[in-house]
């Protein structure tokens, strides 16, 4: 009997020796991956021209929580934990602009697991963006319009954007301004895929995808040049503007000159 019980206390304490060194071999390698994601895109943000930083500086998480991807993620009872991290920043023109990571915790019953993407981040005080989201355009969307539970908008003009692209937002019109040909074409060639802008913070991003290096430079590259041609349109309508503003401004009004008196 003493030598069952021993068995079964040997077996037991080898099984959780076993797991012990499971979880600590996965938490190193788990470590030893991030050092090196951190160590490669400390690398792409030199070549880039971008400063670096591995923990989050900025208060990215709080400054975006309004945008659907920050709030969808850190404000329901099965996803927490929202994090930023591998923070590169540098400039566009006048514009900030970031590439990072980012991650959160879901909650599914017993398990859980850990989200993580990459993020762009566009941030300048000159943009007036009406508040939009921009994803591809899935059979589940086309569902919905039919029954009439969801619609996009859409451009007649443009059927291939219309059918590839699933567009909402308040003040259509506004948006239907913000997407012109230009942009409609750049994202039509490079896609960045998801998009959300609000006021002046405009971020974009692949759900659920961490990108490797050349992936993430080849993605950088797609969203600078979206915003160049945000900050071109901004440019414009400044002109139109100032053009408008001038218009309005009333010419002096010319004074008679008194009729000179006859001498003598």
């Amino acid at each position: 009997m003493i030598l069952i019980i021993t068995g079964a206390a040997v077996g037991i304490a080898m099984l959780a020796t076993s797991m012990f060194a499971f979880v600590a071999g996965a938490i190193w390698l788990k470590k030893k991956r991030d050092a090196q994601r951190s160590a490669d895109l400390m690398r792409l943000a030199r070549d880039l021209g971008l400063s670096f930083t591995e923990k989050d500086g900025y208060g990215l998480v709080a400054q975006l929580h309004n945008l659907n991807l920050f709030r969808f993620s850190g404000r329901r009872p099965w996803s927490r934990n929202g994090k930023v991290f591998n923070v590169m920043r540098g400039h566009v023109g006048e514009t900030e602009v970031f590439l990072f990571d980012y991650s959160y915790m879901v909650h599914t019953g017993k398990s859980s697991h850990e989200v993580r993407q990459t993020v762009f981040f566009a941030n300048d005080k000159n943009w007036y963006l009406p508040n939009f989201r921009l994803r591809p355009e899935t059979w589940w969307h086309k569902v919905l319009a039919k029954i009439g539970a969801g619609k996009d908008i859409n451009f007649p003009e443009s059927p291939d954007f219309s059918s590839k692209f699933w567009l909402t937002g308040e003040f259509e019109d506004l948006i239907r301004k913000q997407f012109d040909t230009d942009i409609q074409r750049l994202l039509m060639e490079r896609p960045p895929l998801h998009l959300e802008g609000r006021n002046y913070y405009l971020i974009a991003y692949k759900p659920g995808k961490a990108l490797n290096v050349d992936e993430a430079q080849v993605f950088f590259e797609h969203c600078r040049m979206l915003t160049q041609l945000l900050k071109k349109k901004e440019q414009v309508e400044l002109l139109n503007l100032a053009e408008l503003k001038k218009e309005d401004v009333l010419e002096p009004l010319e004074v008679p000159k008194s009729p000179e008196k006859r001498e003598g």
